[in-house]
């Protein structure tokens, strides 16, 4: 036996025995909470101490976890399923308006527009439906579950009838299939993260909450994404069926593709369409009334609530979180790592109403992560469950969570986001491009691009200006014409430049063609103005970072610079500064400027692909930068009033065009890539 072999031997021990201890701690968590909820109500601190304190001990001891197969992990998940069948929902009432709708689809053909309460004092087929009645909550109101949900409580009605072991066994059938997903999509640890979650366990089948029915059909959605973008659509729509929430996750069909997107649309029309066509709603209304009233046990809105009146702080709540999901879906860099746990947290932190089952919609897709804060809110939702109504406390409201229990929920999820935040600002300084040094360009070779529209009372200064700086070696002087009418290709001619022509206007496709024509040895080029803003003695300041191998690509910052009066319109400096302010919002970097003079690095250029071919030219460059994170400085750039009438800023129309394309540019860059 090798030395090393023998150092191992002892780890593998340790770590074999940590994943025992861990499959039978969960057992007997799951155990003893299945025989608590058999308990009377005052059980409900004992439960809650339990599967706080179990949900934490099968995090910690499957979180650094390297000895799990996916045959293990589903095994014991199964086991756990099964037992989890036999447990009663003590402190949750839900399940009896699933039956209830189950009953009534069957039997009307829509379960919505009739509130239970309406059939109160009427006789009903059997004691069963008599006893599922009587414990509807909120029975003066008709259902709010969607079409999907619907679909599965009348089969599981049909199962089982009034008996709610018909629904545990569905939800543990579907949360069976969720956690094979998982074992395809994750490793074996990280899914059993989720699999032997006692959180996930109770509320998915003692509690019988369908919430993991979303997140099941989401991520089937994300799986079949890549080779069978329709059934995504389908699967995004049938989740959106399910609860309306999962919209929030509908930008990603954007990276899927049209088809996708029209699936997901028509699967939803048509899952709807079955009962509006009836006449009697699919529940939007009630989902209004708790939309507007429900207020249980919040997070951040908490804060909202308190400064400002109830209808706006609800609205500010909303338009908070949505702008938040879609900064969150712009930043994603591919399907594979989109931040879903994150999105989906987003939305808890300003909502009025918390439920502990709402982690349903979390935890299984952040376990392709590496943060910390879902996993701790399972720890410290359950916290939830003591409200005035499970304590038998007179002092609370039914529906009121204690203080303190309140108060610890807060500590432990703010500690465990602190913990995520600290690590990732470790990542990131560790991975930061800018603190490496690229390998310094000894003999640069520069190739000076000029895109030029009738520009003939400049253009040949502009050359000739660009020509006499004091370079290492000359530069190549390229003025790319796109079309000129007037006498622009004679005077950069006269001026020394080499000229191509690209007849097919747009500033794009004249930089294109320009860096078409460069020598085969260029290794930086330099793209400015032919209408004299720029200022040429700058030019080989501009290049230096790149020469010393400190960046990649160098804007010349107008705003950092000197401006000589009138040389920027409004509209200019209103759309650099929206512009480089969304870059930012977005993918976290900041610029302060678009401007035309700007240097790169040719095989930087090579990598980045450009394709615009007009206005979006400039804002590609530094998106596509950005998102292959790309080292980029900026450097004061002086700017002086131009030589005759802008394209661009000196027309409205032209204004306008600009601008959309930025914008387009920018929204195709963070959504459809």
């Amino acid at each position: 036996m090798t030395r090393q072999s023998a150092v191992a031997r002892p780890n593998g021990v340790v770590t074999g025995f940590s994943t025992i201890l861990t499959v039978v701690t969960v057992i007997a968590v799951t155990t003893g909470l299945v025989l608590l909820s058999h308990s009377d109500d005052s059980a409900v601190l004992p439960y809650v101490a339990l599967l706080s304190l179990g949900s934490l001990t099968v995090f910690i001891g499957i979180w650094r976890s390297t000895a799990l197969t996916a045959g293990m992990v589903f095994g014991v998940a199964l086991i756990l399923h099964v037992v989890a069948i036999f447990g009663f929902a003590a402190f949750e009432d839900d399940y009896f308006r699933f039956i209830w709708d189950g009953w009534r689809l069957i039997i009307s053909g829509s379960p919505y527009g009739i509130a239970p309460a309406d059939f109160f004092g009427k006789s009903l087929p059997d004691n069963g439906l008599a006893l599922t009645l009587d414990g509807v909550n909120n029975p003066h109101l008709p259902t709010i579950y969607g079409p999907t949900l619907q679909f599965i409580f009348s089969l599981a009605y049909l199962f089982a009838g009034t008996d709610p072991a018909g629904l545990r066994i569905f939800f543990a059938v579907i949360n069976l299939i969720l956690v094979a997903l998982l074992l395809r999509w994750t490793s074996p640890e990280k899914a059993a993260l989720y699999a032997w979650c006692p959180l996930v366990l109770a509320e998915t089948i003692i509690h019988i909450h369908p919430d993991g029915i979303m997140a099941m059909l989401l991520l089937a959605g994300i799986l079949l994404a890549k080779h069978y973008p329709l059934l995504a659509g389908l699967f995004f729509g049938l989740a959106a069926g399910a609860k309306i929430v999962a919209l929030a996750l509908w930008p990603l069909l954007l990276r899927m593709g049209w088809r996708a997107v029209a699936s997901a649309i028509g699967t939803l029309a048509f899952i709807y369409g079955i009962f509006l066509i009836q006449g009697q709603g699919a529940g939007f209304d009630s989902t209004g009334v708790f939309a507007a009233d429900w207020y249980y046990n919040p997070m951040g809105f908490a804060l909202l609530d308190v400064l400002l009146p109830s209808s706006i702080a609800r609205l500010s709540a909303a338009l908070i979180g949505i702008g938040i999901i879609m900064v969150l879906h712009a930043r994603t860099r591919s399907l594979e790592v989109a931040p879903i746990a994150m999105i989906f947290g987003a939305i808890l932190l300003f909502a009025p109403a918390v439920n502990a089952w709402y982690l349903l919609w979390i935890l299984p897709f952040a376990t392709k992560s590496r943060m910390v804060w879902p996993f701790a809110a399972a720890v410290a939702l359950p916290l939830s469950y003591l409200t005035g109504l499970n304590l038998e406390n007179p002092a609370l409201r039914d529906f009121e969570v204690h203080g303190m229990a309140w108060t610890v929920q807060i500590i432990i999820l703010l500690a465990a986001i602190f913990w995520d935040y600290l690590r990732f600002q470790r990542e990131k300084k560790a991975g930061d491009p800018a603190e490496v040094l690229r390998t310094p360009i000894a003999q640069p070779q520069v190739a000076v691009v000029i895109p030029a529209l009738n520009e003939e009372n400049s253009i040949g200064e502009v050359v000739r200006d660009i020509g006499s700086q004091n370079w290492s070696e000359p530069p190549c002087i390229i003025v790319a014409d796109n079309g000129s009418t007037d006498r622009t290709v004679e005077q950069a001619l006269a001026a020394g430049a080499i000229i191509v022509r690209e007849p097919k206007r747009g500033y794009g496709a004249a930089c294109l063609a320009g860096i078409s024509a460069a020598p085969p040895d260029t290794n930086i080029f330099l793209f400015m103005d032919g209408d004299g803003a720029d200022v040429s003695e700058e030019g080989p300041a501009l290049i230096k970072p790149l020469t010393d191998g400190a960046a990649d690509l160098v804007i010349g910052s107008r705003a950092l610079g000197q401006k000589q009066t009138g040389a920027m319109t409004f509209p200019q400096q209103f759309g650099n500064w929206l512009a480089t302010r969304l870059v930012w919002l977005i993918w976290g970097t900041r610029m302060t400027d678009l401007g035309p003079f700007r240097a790169i690095r040719a095989d930087a250029l090579d990598r980045l692909n450009m394709a615009d071919r007009d206005f979006g030219w400039t804002i590609e460059m530094q998106v596509k930068a950005v998102q292959q994170n790309m080292r980029i400085t900026e450097r004061p750039a002086n700017y002086r009033r131009r030589v005759g009438i802008s394209k661009i800023s000196g027309t409205i129309r032209g204004v306008l065009l600009a601008g959309n394309k930025i914008l387009y540019v920018i929204g195709r860059e963070a959504f459809f890539r």
